[in-house]
């Protein structure tokens, strides 16, 4: 009689199913079921023996009213959430918790309890719950431009699982924002609850609406910035016809919102406040994105303060602080009858002022601000200091600030307050999930050693080196400062976690461009290479795990093409012996043929090189090449013909190269230099001559968007010269201008012209020449996220036989790069170039370009 008393108490509790209208998932409930609290009545039931607990849930929809014992497995599960007990006392609180607890579980749509009194006084608790159903499948309907597939690719997850109302939220605004993606701004998905209650079917009922272009965006009350400089902080974008969608995003505009909020602040705009405005056309197509701006006044920096808690008295007054104040100490107000007295710290109050970017007067910066908290962090990185934040783990110093904005005037008072940790030095470096590499390939990129201060600066630069050698999985690369050893506690312990990943490539690929022509590409490349790692058996050579682990590459290609064929093999050592010095050597096999001639070349190329510190290398390049010119035109210059038959040439040279860019192949500020000294003849072979080089390029950030996105000048010069003359060195050691390296002339043309062979008159084919300057310009800006960016450009130079500037040419242009992640580094080039300044015999080349397309 109790349990069919609770079981209809329960029934007469339960609220009627909902109405087939779909439920819409907006603004839905977190909770995976309704809170049912215990009755207020079975409060009477407080300090009462529990003799029983008994577990019940519905009979089904075929069976309505009638409940059933739960079955073993969910009767565990509810028994490991609870902690109410048989043969305990009833406590009122206790439950309460118990069914909150049952509730987030997410497995119940609803939970209910009874008690049944018994006749000795004590009580059987009866816990009815109603299962959630578990989704069967998962089902859309009204989707025309998304396939069924696309759908179920991002919502997939929820099969099998018990119906969970947040997380069908989820999915549904997963399903909007794929349409979001698309430009469908309107598009809307709800769930039928008919077929989930019935059917236990997820099914999605979308309604598309109209794709929305973002044809116009506008800026309101942006007194002190133009609307060029704003639109470089957003990230939505305008249509433009193949080239752009221009989707109209809601959540892309609240992040443009914020990004207008920070531009504004990091140039001392506090008080700004941006909203924006999306005005439809009428067929719900087209919109217009207004950004309406309240900049407010511009703050300055009154004074920056710098207190240090740990090493401060305080003091009730002022006079009280100045007399308990030692020679050096500083005396600061901290509030009202609150005043500290401290000593400096590591640094002085006057060198922490020192490194930051902002000084009293300044217009204040929270991008500047932030900063020079990084340089200051980084100043006690480099002393070894660390401190162990709970929240943040082992920092160098913990920095906070106070921001004090002046009422009547737009000035801030910042209060910086510095917590230092302790300084340490470096204990055991450990290295853990290298199976393949070997230890001292990674040890020699991390560059904290033992028994050195512990510098947090040089370990995230050893994470961003080990990173760049691609040898691990993207991102795997973590090193962490383990805690103090109890028994030698001034040292701290650094392991460097990594995790292998497939270092060995087989790649095949084409390349077009206006100098070179077409061609195709196969390579063979291991950059983690062996050469002493020979395989103990078969299987171990068919896994692929020999010849690996010593960080060594090697590489085979072969680039068969219309104008060009190269063949190559090689092998380069980065650390030899474990050193500063490196190795490497190349045989390979060339053929060109130029519209003058084919010219034939093979041999070998060997470079030993020695570092010096992290931006010097020096090396000593050698090379001993076979090189043969064939059909030679009659007419062609004299200066073909005298080296027509087979030649051997060998060179040692002596070069000087300096780095300091930020990124090798798309650097966005930073130095390279480059010098090169070269003997040909030093090895023997048919010439004797000289070659000197020197090549400058700086790259300078104009401006950055909010989103990382960079405005690029650089500047490039280079220059090299043959002092023995034409007559020593043979036309293809000369120098040559046109094509990419010089746009808007034909590859090659910017030369001098030789005499004709036959006629002996002077012809039109260029001969090279023994001197060669070149100074160019180019501006690159992004014009679509990380991959379009437009580049305008001026270039400059000459190619005569003596050392000067006669013949100089100027051209400008402009051109377009389109970068392709993870398909090639290199990006594709397309520039047209206009000479302005030209001379007899040079050749046009207006439209320039180069394709690089691995598969």
């Amino acid at each position: 009689m109790a349990l069919l008393a609770a079981a209809a108490a329960w029934a007469a509790g339960q609220a009627d199913p909902p109405d087939e209208d779909p439920m819409s998932f907006e603004d839905p409930p977190r909770e995976a079921g309704p809170t049912t609290p215990p009755p207020r009545e079975l409060e009477i039931y407080e300090g009462r023996l529990i003799r029983e607990i008994t577990m019940l849930r519905p009979a089904g929809h075929d069976r309505p009213g009638e409940f059933v014992p739960l079955d073993a497995a969910d009767r565990r599960d509810i028994e490991n959430t609870i902690r109410t007990r048989a043969g305990s006392e009833y406590v009122q609180r206790t439950i309460t918790g118990d069914i909150e607890r049952l509730n987030r579980r997410g497995r119940y749509r609803q939970v209910d309890l009874r008690a049944a009194l018994q006749t000795d006084g004590s009580i059987i608790l009866y816990i009815t719950v109603a299962l959630q159903p578990i989704v069967r499948d998962v089902q859309s309907v009204g989707n025309k431009e998304l396939s069924d597939q696309d759908i179920v690719k991002v919502v997939s997850i929820l099969i099998g699982t018990p119906v969970d109302r947040y997380q069908l939220d989820r999915a549904c605004r997963r399903i909007k924002d794929l349409y979001r993606d698309k430009g469908f701004y309107l598009a809307e998905c709800t769930v039928d609850e008919k077929a989930l209650e019935e059917q236990e079917i997820v099914l999605f009922k979308v309604r598309e609406g109209e794709r929305v272009k973002v044809m116009d965006i506008r800026f309101e009350g942006n007194n002190s910035f133009t609307p060029r400089e704003l639109r470089s902080q957003i990230k939505t974008k305008e249509a433009w016809p193949i080239f752009r969608r221009g989707p109209l995003d809601d959540n892309m505009l609240d992040t443009d919102v914020s990004a207008l909020v920070d531009f504004y602040r990091d140039r001392g705009y506090l008080d700004v406040r941006v909203d924006r405005i999306v005005r439809t056309s009428p067929n719900g197509r087209e919109a217009i994105v207004t950004f309406v701006i309240d900049e407010g006044r511009v703050y300055t920096l009154r004074s920056l303060q710098v207190y240090f808690p740990r090493l401060a008295r305080t003091f009730d007054t002022a006079e009280e602080a100045n007399r308990q104040a030692a020679p050096g100490e500083t005396v600061l107000q901290l509030g009202a009858g609150e005043f500290a007295v401290f000593p400096p710290g590591q640094f002085s109050v006057e060198q922490l002022r020192g490194m930051m970017l902002l000084k009293p007067g300044d217009v204040y910066s929270q991008d500047k601000m932030r900063k020079s908290f990084d340089a200051i962090r980084e100043a006690y990185g480099k002393l070894g200091y660390v401190f162990d934040d709970p929240d943040r783990g082992a920092i160098p110093v913990l920095l906070t600030s106070r921001e004090l904005r002046d009422p009547e005037s737009p000035q801030v008072d910042m209060l910086l307050r510095i917590v230092e940790g302790r300084q340490y030095k470096t204990g055991v470096v450990e290295i853990i999930g290298n199976e393949l590499t070997r230890h001292e390939v990674i040890r020699r990129h991390i560059e904290v050693e033992p028994d050195k201060p512990l510098d947090s600066t040089a370990i995230q630069e050893s994470r961003k080196r080990l990173d760049r050698l691609r040898l691990f999985q993207p991102g795997s690369v973590k090193i962490t400062i383990q805690a103090p050893d109890p028994e030698d506690p001034e040292y701290r312990d650094v392991i460097a976690e990594i995790t292998e990943t497939n270092t060995g490539s087989f790649t095949f690929g084409v390349s077009v461009g206006s100098d070179d022509g077409f061609g195709g590409r196969i390579a063979l490349e291991q950059r983690n290479f062996d050469v002493t790692d020979w395989p103990d058996s078969f299987g171990e050579f068919a896994s692929g795990r020999a010849f690996r682990g010593a960080g060594q590459t090697f590489k085979m290609e072969a680039l068969p093409g219309t104008e060009v064929q190269l063949y190559t093999i090689s092998l380069t050592e980065p650390y030899l012996f474990e050193s500063d010095y490196s190795a490497s050597g190349t045989l390979f096999f060339r053929k060109r043929d130029y519209d003058e001639y084919d010219e034939e070349r093979y041999g070998g190329r060997a470079s030993f090189g020695r570092r010096f510190g992290t931006r010097w290398v020096g090396s000593l390049p050698i090379r001993i090449e076979s090189i043969n010119l064939s059909d030679i035109d009659a007419g062609s210059p004299v200066d073909y013909w005298e080296v027509a038959d087979q030649n051997i040439l060998t060179s040692v040279g002596l070069s000087l190269t300096r780095t300091s860019v930020d990124d090798f192949i798309r650097p966005t500020k930073g130095t390279r230099i480059e010098m090169l000294a070269e003997q040909a003849g030093a090895l023997g072979g048919d010439f004797t001559f000289t070659t000197l080089k020197a090549q400058h390029q700086i790259f300078l950030t104009v401006s950055e968007g909010f989103l990382g996105d960079k405005t690029v000048l650089s500047f490039k010069t280079s220059a090299g010269y043959i002092p023995q003359g034409p007559d020593e060195a043979p036309v293809y050691e000369r120098f040559y201008l046109g094509g990419q390296s010089f746009r808007g002339f034909n590859y090659r043309t910017i030369s001098p012209k030789g005499i004709r062979n036959d006629t002996k008159t002077l012809g039109d084919d260029p001969v090279g020449g023994t001197w060669s300057f070149f100074f160019g310009t180019e501006i690159l800006q992004p014009l679509w996220s990380e991959v379009v960016a437009v580049v305008g450009f001026i270039d400059s130079g000459t190619v005569t036989n003596d050392p000067g500037f006669d013949q100089y040419r100027v051209s400008a242009g402009f051109g377009v790069r389109v970068y392709i992640p993870g398909l090639s580094p290199a990006p594709l080039a397309f520039d047209f170039g206009f000479p302005l300044v030209k001379y007899y015999g040079d050749r046009e080349r207006v439209f320039t370009f180069s394709i690089d397309i691995p598969f």
